[in-house]
């Protein structure tokens, strides 16, 4: 161990010796206030960035530090470089990255939207509605009947425009929202928008703790037993180490398949990924045959990690199988495992086959899902092509640092499964291709005639359901801004190692 150390240290040594060197060629940045945070930026990225090699051999430290970390970037191309980054963030407080990734918000309005644009093309100001997704379950918006499908046209009596709806939604205090809904016209046979005579007022939350297992059913058609599952972000706790939601989520498991279940529609449409750890129990949770002896996916460090990690824990150290428990393990500073307990049983369904729901904000760990499956059961996908993130992170941050309080998630690694298979960064394609954006007529999560749901429940029972969609409407000139919405794609990141490396960072 002693000897693996000091080989990774003297690399870092040789690396802060090319960081000084050019620094000293550089007179200019002795007076730089942003060299101390942008030369541990370029150490840590030269050390764990997966494509270190690609890093410029001489940056320009004089750049703000959020800029710099940009700089260093292998910059992803749709034409020119279809398998450069597109992931990579920093934050310029650690603290909030690690909130972030437990799905914990400090300005938190109650419930996720997309914008929908209600201007003329020649406006330069755009006026917006926000059409609610889903309010977030125990926040007061969801306690006073914010609503999936409903429209917010106003907040504090304020238009909602480009220039300051992301003010209008953040902040502390209370919101009073004004609401419109899809209303029928039995006259004209169609549904208009129609504003609401009641509002609704809010209260902010601070530091909010979004729960990610959402709703949890069951459902009994012509003889065949559904389970369906609501699942919107991968997360172990809220960052306590309690196991939180992964004990929530292997209890609502255990629930559909007590209630007989022998089909399976997971909601992932509004999944941006998470944990590691967590993909791969709800991997195991719902594999056909699960065998803890099969591999489920490995992961593609950098040489410089990859030997790193090869020479301490041997030549299956990036490979993850099923599981059929989750375990908590602890490690001293040296990065050994210390102790571990068993934290909750992993139920199997053992499914023929899978359902899943996906959008274009179906990313990361939600992706690891189906490639992971892919080789021992067909998964279908209904819905729009996915981002397409093969990639995934590790935290890079400093404790103890007073004078460095940035927090890092560059990608650190490709993932690949069993198969070998990992082809997929311009996205999953779906089997059957839908889109909520069409009609905007939202139903909420659950009823057998929202969109999404329905279809999957038609496929799986060979009967067409009676559905909301496509149905004729006034307004047909409300159009979805999902290049600005308000949904965030959430890292995959490596909890599994991240301790270890963490600790062998600070070595």
């Amino acid at each position: 161990m002693k000897k693996l150390f000091e080989l990774f240290s003297l690399s870092l040594v040789l690396i802060s010796f090319t960081v000084l060197n050019t620094s000293c060629n550089k007179e200019e940045r002795s007076e730089n206030p942003n060299e101390y945070v942008n030369n541990w930026i370029y150490e840590k990225m030269t050390t764990f960035y997966y494509w270190n090699d690609k890093i410029p051999s001489n940056p320009n430290y004089t750049l703000a530090s959020s800029d710099f970390f940009k700089s260093l970037i292998y910059t992803f191309d749709k034409n020119t470089n279809p398998n450069g980054d597109r992931f990579s963030v920093i934050r310029e407080n650690y603290l909030d990255l690690l909130n972030s990734l437990g799905g914990v918000s400090s300005d938190e309005i109650g419930f996720e939207y997309v914008p929908v644009n209600i201007s003329p093309k020649e406006a330069t100001t755009k006026q917006y509605y926000l059409l609610v997704l889903y309010p977030k379950l125990d926040t007061d918006a969801y306690r006073k009947g914010v609503k999936r499908g409903r429209f917010i046209v106003k907040i504090d009596n304020q238009d909602i425009t480009n220039n300051n709806y992301k003010t209008l939604i953040s902040g502390t205090g209370s919101k009073t929202l004004t609401f419109a809904d899809w209303v029928y016209n039995e006259k004209t046979k169609e549904y208009e928008l129609k504003l609401s005579a009641n509002t609704i007022t809010i209260q902010m939350h601070k530091n909010f703790a979004e729960k990610p297992v959402y709703l949890d059913s069951v459902y009994s058609i012509n003889n065949k037993k559904i389970g369906y599952l609501v699942y919107n972000f991968f997360a172990t706790d809220k960052g306590d180490g309690s196991h939180e939601y992964d004990i929530e989520l292997m209890d609502a498991l255990q629930r559909i398949k007590s209630k007989g279940a022998t089909e399976f529609i997971l909601d992932l449409r509004y999944n941006g990924g998470g944990a590691v750890s967590t993909a791969i129990a709800l991997a195991s949770a719902l594999v056909k045959n699960r065998s803890t002896q099969n591999l489920l996916i490995s992961t593609e460090y950098n040489p410089l990690v990859h030997s790193v990690f090869k020479k301490e824990y041997g030549e299956g150290y990036n490979k993850e199988y099923f599981i059929d428990k989750i375990i908590d393990v602890k490690y001293d500073n040296n990065g050994k495992e210390i102790s571990r307990s068993d934290v909750v049983t992993i139920p199997s369904l053992n499914l023929p086959r899978l359902y899943v729901l996906v959008s274009e904000w179906t990313a990361s760990a939600s992706e690891l899902i189906i490639n992971g499956l892919k080789p021992y059961m067909n998964v279908i996908l209904i819905g729009e092509t996915t981002v397409g993130k093969n990639v995934g992170s590790f935290a890079i941050y400093e404790e103890s640092d007073p004078k460095n309080k940035w927090g890092m998630l560059p990608i650190t690694f490709k993932y690949f499964n069993s198969a070998g298979k990992s082809d997929f960064a311009a996205g999953f394609s779906p089997d059957y291709e839908i889109s909520e954006w069409e009609d905007l007529i939202l139903k909420e999560f659950g009823d057998k005639e929202e969109l999404f749901l329905n279809k999957a429940l038609s496929l799986i029972t060979g009967t067409t359901l009676k559905s909301a969609t496509r149905i004729v409407k006034a307004n047909t000139d409300l159009k979805a801004v999902k290049s600005s919405q308000s949904m965030k794609i959430t890292e995959m990141y490596d909890d599994k190692r991240q301790e270890v490396i963490r600790n062998i960072m600070n070595k």
